[in-house]
C-alpha cells in the first residue's frame, strides 16, 4: 500500500507538472517567440531594448552590467587631470599677483619720485624767493646810498652782478650813479643793460 500511496504522489506531482508546462511555460515561450520573431521582422534591436529597459531595474542593470560604469583607475586619472588643473591655474593666478605688486610697486617708486621732485621744486621757488628778497634789500641800499660812492663800489664788481643791481634800480637813482661811473664802464654797462632788457622780451 505504501508503494502504492507513493505511486499516486508521483502521478499527481507528474500532472501538475505537466498542466503547468502546458498552461504556463509553453505559451510564454510561443509569446516570447513570436516577440522576437516580430522585432527582427520590423528591424528592433532585442538586446539594445532588453538593456535599456533592464537598465532602470537595479538588479537587471548589475546583471546585464553597463559599459558607462567608470573604473577605479579612470576616476583617479580624472582626479589626476583635474589636480594638475587647479595647479595650473594657481600657478596662473601666482603670476598675475607678482605682475600687480610690480606695478604697484612701480607706482609707489613714481609717487617718491613725484614729492621728491615736489620737494625739490619748494626748495628751490624758496630760495629764489629769498634770492629776490635779497637783491631787494641790496638795490633798496645802492639806491639810498650817494651816487658817486655806488658807482665807485659797482665798477670794482664782476659784470654780471653790477648789470644785477642796476637792472634792478630805478630809472632816477640809475641815472645818477651811471653819471658818477668813468665813461667806458658806463657805456659797457649800458650795452650789457640793452642786451638784458631784449632777452628779457
Amino acid at each position: 500500500m505504501g508503494s502504492t500511496a507513493e505511486t499516486q504522489k508521483e502521478n499527481k506531482k507528474s500532472s501538475l507538472f505537466q498542466k503547468l508546462l502546458i498552461w504556463a511555460v509553453i505559451p510564454l515561450l510561443l509569446i516570447l517567440f513570436l516577440t522576437l520573431l516580430t522585432a527582427t521582422i520590423t528591424g528592433v534591436n532585442v538586446y539594445e531594448k532588453a538593456k535599456e529597459i533592464g537598465g532602470k531595474i537595479p538588479v537587471v542593470s548589475s546583471v546585464l552590467g553597463s559599459k558607462e560604469t567608470v573604473s577605479i583607475d579612470e576616476h583617479n586619472e580624472a582626479i589626476v587631470k583635474l589636480e594638475a588643473q587647479i595647479e595650473e591655474k594657481n600657478a596662473k593666478i601666482s603670476r598675475l599677483e607678482r605682475k600687480v605688486e610690480e606695478k604697484e610697486s612701480e607706482v609707489d617708486s613714481l609717487t617718491q619720485d613725484k614729492k621728491r621732485l615736489e620737494t625739490t621744486m619748494e626748495e628751490k621757488s624758496q630760495v629764489e624767493n629769498e634770492g629776490k628778497r635779497g637783491m631787494k634789500e641790496i638795490v633798496a641800499v645802492y639806491e639810498t646810498m650817494m651816487p658817486k660812492r655806488a658807482a665807485s663800489i659797482i665798477v670794482e664788481m664782476k659784470d654780471e652782478e653790477a648789470v644785477n643791481i642796476l637792472s634792478n634800480l630805478g630809472p632816477e637813482p640809475l641815472a645818477r650813479i651811471m653819471e658818477k661811473m668813468p665813461p667806458e664802464k658806463a657805456a659797457a654797462y649800458t650795452q650789457m643793460l640793452a642786451v638784458r632788457t631784449s632777452e628779457g622780451r
